[in-house]
């Protein structure tokens, strides 16, 4: 029997036990308004019938609708003879009646009918107390009968009500247990419900996909603990230290080399929340640290008895949702790339550099000086194709000395050896110094050099003057070589976010957007770029600006022109 079946058949029950205490009530009610409608039709009218006959029997003598009143009721009672002896009595009232109109004056006529009235009164009576008992016995025999129909239906509702909520709850709450054991991974739970309706068949299906689950999982277990033993020796096995997290920091593995460089052993780090750790561990905290914000500046650690530099990586691991192709995030591998040679090697191309462009500027300074003297019309006169060979010579070693210079200042940045004197200057005087530098170039192409106001009140910049002024003429000096002759270049000066902004825009070619962080980097040139640099000029520029504390940038839309500018801090 299926549980709509069994739904229906309580219910059921319920309506035919509701109709039946129902149906005994409405005949218990039936029965003694019977009984009282006997008594009222019965005795209570011949009881109102002898009163008016006593009444009118007392006025016949003066009254003369007495007598129309008393033939009326006997007729009347003639009609309602209901009790044993009420016939007779009747028929006696009559006689004695009659005899008392043919002579009003006779006594014993009129005593007889008295007596008469009296009996068929006390008839009634004597019918009415009967009656009334049989009443009392009917409501009882009702009452003792509804009662037990009564406690009856309220028994059986009671075990009903009793038991049907668990008949339903019960299979409910073993299959919502089982279902949270299934999704906690417990896969031999099973549920033990021995029906034949709908829960029973969903018990069987639960339990039989129960059953192979368990079996998916053992099938399962061994090549995924097989895979897993792999995966541990493959992280076991790299040099660079890894640490594993899960998506609530929690570290999930750390190989050998990242168990060395925290100091700490597996069972302090593994299974453990990664920023309790970090509370007591300087160099876990820095790569959570750097987790949440990169850097590229690679951490300074000592490992392997000597100073070590590790460029941390984070690469978070994501997972298919199987909703629209979306991804969850489950966790994140910190690596850390052991860079110390790299910057061993970095370090000695600097030096290598420095010292090279060091011993270089001597031999050029000394090639410029002997074409100065080789110009002078005192060594000996030139032709004309001498004096051109000449000033060839003097440009190639103008533009070699610049890029010494220019090698110079990036090993002086890489090293982080930049001398700053750092003091309040002007800005009108930076740009009036930068200006008279390259008044000569600027006119050579007739390009105005244009100076906005500066803004009020002007405000003093905490800067090395001479590096400052470096960074300034670099900039116009490119400037000037990419736009077009008879153009204008506008250096201006700004206050933006409590910081002194110098610009210089030009109406050059402009940078393409793609370009606009690479000119920066160190012989970077852009493609299409004029001959005669090293791609050094920017990223110095960007080292000296760093260094006190400012930014540098570079505004522009390809055709439109560019505006490169770069802050300062002002003076307190």
């Amino acid at each position: 029997m299926n549980l709509k079946t069994k739904l229906t058949l309580g219910l059921v029950l319920l309506f035919g036990m509701l109709v039946l205490v129902s149906a005994v009530g409405i005949l218990s009610i039936n029965d003694l308004s019977g009984d009282s409608g006997a008594i009222l039709q019965d005795n209570y009218k011949t009881l109102e019938y002898i009163q008016a006959m006593q009444h009118a029997l007392d006025g016949l003598e003066f009254d003369p609708s007495a007598r129309e009143i008393f033939e009326k009721n006997l007729e009347n009672q003639r009609i309602n003879i209901t009790e044993i002896g009420e016939q007779e009595a009747t028929e006696v009232l009559g006689r004695e009646y009659a005899r008392l109109g043919k002579n009003p004056a006779d006594s014993l006529a009129r005593a007889g009918v008295r007596h008469q009235l009296i009996r068929i009164a006390d008839l009634n009576l004597q019918a009415i107390a009967r009656k009334n008992e049989q009443a009392r016995k009917t409501a009882y025999d009702n009452a003792m009968f509804l009662g037990v129909i009564a406690t009856f239906c309220v028994l059986i509702g009671f075990v009903f009500l009793v038991n049907f909520p668990g008949y339903i709850a019960n299979p409910v709450r073993q299959l919502t247990e089982g279902i949270q054991e299934i999704a906690q991974g417990n896969y031999e739970q099973r549920i033990h419900l021995r029906r034949s309706d709908e829960f029973g068949a969903l018990t069987n299906a639960f339990n039989e996909l129960a059953a192979k689950l368990d079996d998916y999982q053992h099938s399962n277990l061994a090549r995924l603990m097989f895979e897993k033993k792999r995966l541990e020796t493959v992280i076991g096995a790299m040099h660079d230290p890894v640490i594993g997290l899960d998506e609530n920091q929690r570290v999930l593995f750390a190989n050998e080399p990242a168990l060395q460089l925290l100091h700490l052993n597996a069972g302090h780090l593994i299974g453990k929340d990664a920023r309790e750790v970090a509370l007591t561990n300087d160099l876990l905290r820095a790569l959570l640290a750097r987790a949440v914000k990169p850097d590229t500046e690679p951490l300074k650690i000592f490992a392997d008895g000597k100073e070590s530099f590790f460029m941390p990586e984070s690469i978070d691991i994501a997972v298919q949702t199987g909703k629209t192709n979306g991804e969850q995030g489950i966790g994140k591998v910190l690596v850390l790339k052991n860079v110390t040679q790299f910057r061993e090697r970095d370090v000695a191309k600097t030096n290598f550099i420095a010292t090279i462009s060091h011993e270089m500027k001597t031999p050029i300074s000394s090639i410029k000086m002997g074409l100065r003297l080789l110009e002078d019309d005192r060594i000996g006169n030139l032709n004309e194709e001498q004096r051109h060979l000449l000033r060839q010579l003097n440009d190639d070693a103008g533009r070699l000395l610049n890029i010494t210079g220019e090698l110079l200042k990036i090993a002086q940045a890489e090293t982080g050896n930049i001398q700053l004197s750092l003091e309040p200057v002007h800005p009108g005087e930076i740009i009036e110094a930068a200006r008279q530098v390259l008044t000569a170039q600027a006119q050579e192409k007739q390009i105005e050099l244009e100076v906005d106001a500066l803004p009020k009140p002007v405000k003093m910049a905490l800067a090395d003057a001479d590096k400052t002024v470096w960074v300034l003429v670099n900039l116009l000096s490119n400037a000037i070589r990419y736009s077009p002759e008879k153009q204008v270049v506008t250096i201006k000066v700004e206050y933006r976010d409590a910081m002194i902004r110098f610009s210089v825009r030009d109406r050059g070619p402009g940078v393409p957007d793609i370009y606009k962080e690479k000119i920066f980097e160190r012989f970077f040139r852009m493609p299409g770029a004029l001959p005669g640099g090293a791609g050094l000029g920017l990223a110095i520029s960007r080292e000296f600006v760093w260094a006190m504390g400012g930014e540098i940038g570079v505004e522009s839309a390809p055709e439109g022109g560019s505006t490169f500018w770069f802050t300062l801090r002002p003076a307190a």
